[in-house]
């Protein structure tokens, strides 16, 4: 099979797998076990679906699935039994898996004969495969403003042209390369490295490439090595924000995303990778995609989305007083706690006490904040901006209640814009980061140095 062309298809919308043998078994001891053969095909909104003719059954009866389904009951997700693996072999001969399913089968109780179909959140297919180096590659079916420098040959309209495509670069001990072509709906990341990529990395690459972008980009293709085969992994349309609208870090049409776009990208996924264990959303890059999405939304959500996305990050930094202090603290609230308790007098209010002593060990956002204001790390004016959005929508009083005035829409996005720069400049102490930066705060987008003592040099086109 050409994986470049099945990912081509699956682009196109014209996905269809047709299987000479389909095996559904349950997540559970004696499950429901179902066998036959149909395909596997694409929706027109990009969903993965199947279907199958069942031939052979074992421990299944007409609505045997729904007992798992039903048992979880009303507001609550199903339990592991509930989910069905799917083993499919094409009449290519290649090997498709899919898990964690829920069945739709149709009965036909005249004679016990039935189809099932469903809906799959990705198939994997696994090919034998040498490959010299360690690969990933991810296929976005969007195209997403990144730098580029170099050049390829096209046709149009009958003429040869040169267009510009495509960058290389290294990142993390691998060699990089993004494709992008105007038009194309489509851009592609891949990574070679003579050493095993760390687990998740490919999550880490999407990560690095929403915080350079400023947008929710979801891969929906995947190759990658693994062990002496190569992957390749379809996935279907995920939901998210048709539209966001947190700032890129750098004005995509200034000169200095160009230049230093890709170190930011660098920066942020040597962090992400360093920081983060296994599958998992590094916390930075989860809270930045939680402001990203509620964007893309009414102003509103937009407003509640950047402050509590704020308040996580600050609670990500560290103080250089916070190891001294929290030992001297411990030592006081233990000495506190042992008073209470050991006083006959109080007993009724201890455990209230004991509630309010602990929480002398929790700085607040703001002390955050201000610290690196005084680093020269965050901008200390745009603090009072995040402090009057939150008070405003996350913590609103009957005044703030009141219907907004054009001007208050206007104020709402200057601090939003204020918010956003924040967001970036934590994610850039984090990540280590020193360069040049937009300031969506101040009036016509300059551009300024990061670090904050360096002076602002440009202003955005």
């Amino acid at each position: 099979m050409n994986i470049d062309e099945k990912i081509n298809e699956f682009r196109l919308g014209k996905l269809d797998i047709d299987c000479k043998h389909m095996t559904l078994i349950q997540a559970k001891e004696g499950g429901e076990f179902y066998e036959g053969q149909r395909y596997i095909r694409q929706t027109e909104d990009g969903i993965l679906t199947f279907k199958i003719y069942v031939t052979k059954k074992e421990n299944a009866v007409p609505f045997a699935h729904l007992n798992a389904q039903f048992r979880s009951g009303p507001g609550k997700f199903y339990p592991d039994d509930a989910f069905y693996d799917l083993t499919a072999t094409s009449f290519k001969g290649t090997t498709w898996t899919a898990h964690r399913i829920l069945l739709n089968p149709d009965w036909d109780m005249s004679d016990d004969s039935v189809i099932i179909r469903g809906q799959l959140n990705s198939v994997i297919g696994r090919f034998k495969r040498y490959q010299k180096n360690h690969y990933v590659g991810l296929h976005f079916f969007e195209e997403y403003e990144v730098p580029l420098n170099k050049m390829s040959k096209t046709e149009r309209d009958g003429n040869e042209i040169m267009v510009l495509d495509r960058i290389e670069f290294e990142a993390c001990d691998s060699k990089f390369e993004v494709m992008k072509r105007g038009g194309s709906g489509y851009t592609f990341v891949e990574a070679t490295s003579e050493n095993p990529f760390p687990q998740g990395f490919h999550q880490r690459i999407q990560e690095a490439i929403q915080f350079l972008t400023g947008e929710s980009a979801l891969w929906r293709a995947r190759i990658a090595t693994e062990g002496d085969a190569v992957v390749l992994e379809l996935a279907s349309q995920r939901n998210k924000s048709p539209r966001s609208k947190l700032y890129a870090p750098l004005l995509p049409t200034s000169a200095e995303f160009r230049n230093s776009g890709w170190t930011l990208f660098s920066k942020f996924l040597a962090y992400t990778t360093k920081e983060t264990t296994g599958s998992h959303w590094n916390p930075v890059a989860y809270h930045l995609f939680g402001a990203r999405e509620s964007s893309g939304n009414s102003i509103e959500a937009w407003a509640v989305g950047a402050s509590v996305a704020l308040e996580a990050l600050a609670s990500l930094i560290q103080l250089d007083k916070d190891k001294e202090q929290a030992e001297k603290i411990k030592q006081f609230q233990k000495h506190m706690r042992d008073y209470v308790s050991n006083s006959a007098d109080y007993q009724d209010l201890a455990e209230r006490f004991t509630g309010l002593v602990n929480m002398m060990g929790s700085k607040s956002a703001k002390d955050s904040l201000y610290w690196l204001a005084e680093e020269g790390r965050v901008e200390k004016d745009y603090i009072k901006s995040w402090s009057d959005l939150r008070n405003k929508h996350v913590h609103p009083s009957i005044r703030d209640l009141k219907k907004p005035e054009m001007t208050d829409y206007q104020d709402w996005v200057d601090d939003i814009r204020r918010v956003g720069v924040l967001l970036n400049q934590i994610s850039f102490h984090l990540i280590g980061y020193s360069g040049p930066y937009t300031d969506y705060g101040a009036e016509n987008f300059p551009v300024a140095q990061y670090p904050l003592n360096k002076v602002a040099v440009t202003q955005a086109t």
